[in-house]
């Protein structure tokens, strides 16, 4: 019965869907942009059909696909940010301009879509007859990805009608599916007695009361969306009072006669910035002539209805409130989201107990569902036994609740964007459903949806009278990259080892207690605090002030405004391949800190070396261990002038991995001397230093990893005589590697010696067992070992160590400096080269390499393109490239041409960490780990894996990650530390 159910619910939603779009006469019509901020009514039309395929691939429920063209192209839609942010992407489409000049093409185009309807059709069709049935459906299940589907599809019929009600009247016409609603006071001139006689709106006290928000996954029965879901609350309302009937079009008339489109005063600063953009003087579907006024519809226009609700955009429900407020003297608003739910709790509306949502039959409670009409209805039709018109149905109602999600909310995993991108100040709740509201949107009561402010939807309003302030606190998921990876490494388990801003705030604490400082009345201060993670843990410990400050404020703030806040709580993207990424939230209770407000702020200081004294100081501790906040400006300055801050015998505590420069100081011959030096006039060292250990995740597989050295210094109560002497250094002025893009990268001094540390120093490792894992899996699978070709080889160990098994080796890269470099070794014997210790006292260390020390077999280095390789070089037994395919432009170029190197039984291993950059590669050419639309394209593994199946290859073994790190310094406190994966195919 459920699957009959289904099978009936998805071909009626396919077929209204396509029943929406006949009322276009012409076809340039579908390519006309309607409504200037969304896509053509052709988008929508592939859209709902192409989420179908693209959802049932990313569950694996498929593995073809039927147009990968338009299921790309057709994936996303349009959240425009503002009223002016236009789209101007190009699309496989005509544009409106091109369908009308070449209307065959655009007829052509249209039957494609309908064509690729149709076969998206009978697939959906064949996969619900035949896959096994489940009850109740799962989140994770099959038929809950149908459900997503259809529900999918309704809103979207439901949103594609706004579009289409803005269409040319000359290209439309009536489609009986969508019937017009024929009551109501319908007339030109809002003077007429027919005007007149609309219901005055009155006020209709709702007594206090509880409410239910949100319900849990397990045990539903009835399709939601994931921001339903969560732990269940239940919320105390204080009395208010609504209005009795939504705001009618002739009560809006008053708002607009009295100038509130001109009256600044009535609107919100964003609602303003709207209003003085788009110039609207009455809602967007009023017409008004010479002959009166009249009403656009989905394809007519009409004399006004004066007793239909107006249909206006939040700004401007917003301001009729403020407006009614000035007029009536009362405290008039836009009620919160709890508040409609004491409406909605009065009305029976949830009769759930169907797979897809109500099931009302014929006894449909509103004006929802095309039950009735495609258009609205008189505000008094639909009553309800609290004396309130409207709670479902007709049209949506604004709020003034801002969209967040529940507590113990979690996004589903194939469709991880519906929800996130909506959290925050951007968007606010709409309620109840509108009469083109089908399925659960907005007919099951614990639908929830948020539109962006200046959106329009077919949506009113009721207004509310009440002292109750409007409290919002919904914290956005932060997606700045920068602040992101700031979060990341402050609050989110590290990628590796312990937290470094715990055992930061540990070590200070301990040493304020093995000086003897009552830690319940200490005031500390942290420089470079970032998102303050150490000032939080500072405070947890018990100080009396913790105060951070920093020279940006955006990443304190996120932490004052949303931590700190009531019902804190922090959200942020973590970035982990490619566009891929993962949705993290932690509330001040997860990280202790609820109860903290009262005695943590945070301040902005540009410049930490000239402190306003009159404002900040007697601290009893001050830090700056932050990972490169020393080092960012003027490090010098900072340190002389850090004894401002404290009190005598006050604490100050510096953490550095000494990779600032600095001008010389005549005697200091290390980092940790310089440090002394410009501190020695106002402190004395005390206690033993401490090594701090930190990793700042970059991706999944990629982090900066480091070594504070943490040392403690007491402040003297008088300063010493000076003694360090300053020299200028100009040579530290050497270009940074972080300036270089792309290839040139590879050529800059500073980083061919950390790459050859990386082959050949002390520490390198990583090279060699790439080389010794290519033999191993070449014996096991009986690979001749006759010659290789390593591409991408840098400066070539790894080219030497399987020299040592293969008969012959070639080895190529693109830069003529490594290609140099691997020759010299061969020619000389050796390679020498100088590498940084530490900057902050320019110290270097020469390391060199031995050919003799190596056992190098056969080998040659040459210069080349890894992307066309020389014809001459073939007949391979192995191919390798060793981090290379993240940092070629066309990545299936290289793989097409190793495979025509390699003999037939040949192996080709690849290893990479899947760090794709733009710079490198353009996203069309990643082999994974991009997005289409709100769809994760396979990961980078898996779309290798496809690609290279497809050319004849089988894995030859299962992955393996291998761990490298390049050391920026000799001193071993910097370095990159990365989780390479090593893949093996052999050639069939």
């Amino acid at each position: 019965q459920v699957r009959a159910e289904i099978i009936d619910y998805f071909h009626k939603t396919f077929t209204l869907s396509e029943k929406l779009h006949e009322m276009f006469t012409e076809s340039p019509a579908f390519y006309e942009k309607h409504e200037r901020l969304r896509h053509p009514p052709i988008f929508y039309l592939g859209h709902t059909a192409a989420f179908y395929v693209n959802k049932l691939h990313l569950g694996k429920y498929i593995t073809e696909r039927i147009d990968p063209v338009l299921e790309m192209q057709m994936a996303v839609g349009v959240d425009e940010m503002s009223w002016d942010d236009l789209d101007s992407n190009s699309y496989v489409w005509p544009s409106g301009a091109e369908a009308r000049e070449d209307e065959q093409r655009a007829t052509e185009f249209l039957q494609k879509v309908l064509n690729f309807r149709h076969e998206v059709r009978e697939l959906v069709d064949g996969l619900i007859k035949t896959r096994p049935m489940e009850w109740p459906v799962q989140k994770d299940s099959f038929w809950w990805v149908i459900m997503m589907g259809i529900e999918h599809e309704r809103i979207h019929l439901e949103t594609s009608s706004v579009i289409h009600r803005q269409a040319d009247l000359s290209i439309v016409q009536a489609v009986p599916t969508f019937p017009l609603c024929d009551q109501g006071r319908f007339h030109r001139d809002p003077k007429s007695l027919v005007a007149q006689s609309t219901p005055p709106n009155r006020l209709i006290p709702i007594p206090a009361g509880t409410t239910r928000l949100g319900r849990a996954w397990e045990g539903t029965t009835t399709y939601g969306w994931d921001n339903e879901f969560g732990r269940e609350s239940h919320r105390e309302v204080p009395a208010f009072a609504a209005s009795e009937f939504l705001v009618s079009n002739r009560e809006f008339l008053d708002f607009v006669e009295a100038g509130g489109y001109s009256k600044k005063d009535y609107w919100s600063e964003e609602g303003w910035n709207w209003v003085s953009d788009m110039k609207p003087s009455a809602p967007r579907f009023w017409r008004r002539t010479d002959d009166g006024y009249f009403l656009r519809t989905l394809t007519h226009e009409v004399a006004m209805p004066w007793d239909w609700p107006a249909e206006v955009c939040h700004h401007e429900a917003a301001a009729f409130c403020k407006y009614l407020s000035e007029k009536t003297g009362k405290t008039i608003r836009l009620p919160m989201e709890d508040e409609y739910l004491r409406l909605r709790d009065a009305v029976p509306t949830d009769l759930q107990d169907s797979a897809h949502g109500p099931a009302w039959g014929n006894d449909t409670p509103g004006n929802i569902n095309l039950a009735h009409w495609a258009s609205p209805c008189p505000i008094d039709h639909f009553g309800s036994p609290i004396g309130v018109y409207d709670v479902l149905g007709n049209v949506w109602q604004h709020s003034a609740t801002h969209i967040d999600v529940l507590d113990g909310f979690a996004t589903h995993p194939l469709y991880d964007d519906f929800t996130t991108p909506t959290v925050g100040e951007m968007h606010s709740r709409i309620m109840g459903g509108s009469y083109l509201s089908t399925g659960c949107a907005g007919a099951t009561r614990d639908s929830r949806y948020g539109f962006r402010r200046h959106f329009y939807q077919h949506a009113g309003f009721r207004y509310i009278e009440s002292e109750r302030p409007v409290v919002n606190s919904a914290s956005p998921y932060e997606s700045d990259r920068q602040l992101c990876d700031s979060f990341r490494f402050h609050f989110d388990a590290p990628i590796m080892g312990e937290s470094f801003h715990v055992n930061l705030a540990e070590a200070c604490a301990e040493a304020l207690t093995k000086l003897g400082v009552d830690t319940s009345a200490a005031r500390i201060m942290e420089l470079g605090c970032g998102p303050g993670r150490s000032v939080l843990e500072l405070a947890k410990r018990g100080v009396a002030v913790a105060h951070g400050a920093d020279r940006t404020a955006k990443a304190f703030q996120c932490t004052a405004q949303r931590v700190l806040a009531e019902g804190g709580r922090l959200r942020w993207t973590n970035y982990l391949e490619g566009e891929h990424v993962a949705k993290r939230e932690l509330s001040a209770e997860e990280m202790g800190v609820q109860d903290l407000s009262a005695n943590v702020q945070f301040f902005q200081m540009p410049d930490f070396s000239a402190i306003d004294t009159q404002k900040f100081g007697d601290y009893d501790l001050v830090l700056c261990a932050e990972p490169g906040a020393l080092g960012a400006r003027d490090p010098l300055g900072l340190l002389r002038n850090a004894h401002s801050l404290l009190k005598p015998g006050g604490l100050f505590v510096v953490g550095t991995q000494y990779e600032w420069a600095a001008p010389s100081i005549t005697g200091a011959a290390t980092g940790e001397e310089v440090l002394a030096a410009a501190l020695q006039r106002w402190f004395e060292p005390v206690l033993e230093a401490k090594d701090l250990a930190f990793a700042k995740a970059e991706t999944a597989r990629k982090a900066d990893c480091g070594v504070q050295h943490v040392t403690f210094w007491r402040r003297r109560a008088e300063a010493a005589a000076a003694a360090e002497s300053v020299v200028a250094r100009p040579e530290r002025a050497a270009k940074q590697a972080s300036g270089y893009i792309g290839q040139a990268l590879y050529d800059e001094d500073t980083m061919v010696s950390q790459y050859l540390d990386f082959h050949y120093g002390p520490q390198s490792q990583y090279p060699a067992e790439c080389a010794r894992r290519c033999v191993d899996i070449a014996k096991a699978c009986g690979v001749h070992l006759g010659r290789a070709l390593e591409v991408g080889g840098g400066p070539g160990r790894a080219a030497v160590e399987l020299s040592r098994a293969f008969g012959h080796v070639d080895s190529g890269d693109y830069s003529a400096t490594f290609v140099d470099l691997g020759r010299r070794l061969l020619k000389d014997g050796e390679l020498s080269w100088r590498s940084a210790v530490d900057r902050t006292a320019g110290g270097t260390v020469t390391r060199s390499v031995r050919a003799s020390d190596l056992d190098i077999g056969s080998v040659s280095f040459s210069r080349l393109d890894a992307q066309a390789l020389p014809k001459e070089l073939t007949g391979y037994d192995l191919v390798c490239g060793f981090n290379l395919i993240d940092r070629l432009a066309d990545p299936k170029a290289f793989l097409f041409e190793a495979k025509a190197r390699l003999n037939p039984g040949g192996l080709l291993v690849i290893s990479s960490p899947y760090t794709w950059l733009e710079d490198f590669t353009p996203k069309d050419n990643w082999l994974g780990g991009f997005k289409y639309g709100d769809n994760d394209g396979p990961t980078s593994y898996v779309g290798l894996r496809e690609f290279l199946v497809a050319q004849g290859f089988v894995e030859a073994s299962a992955p393996e990650d291998l761990w490298f790190r390049i050391d920026e310094l000799g001193n071993g406190r910097k370095s990159q530390q990365t989780r390479a994966q090593l893949t093996f195919w052999r050639l069939q």
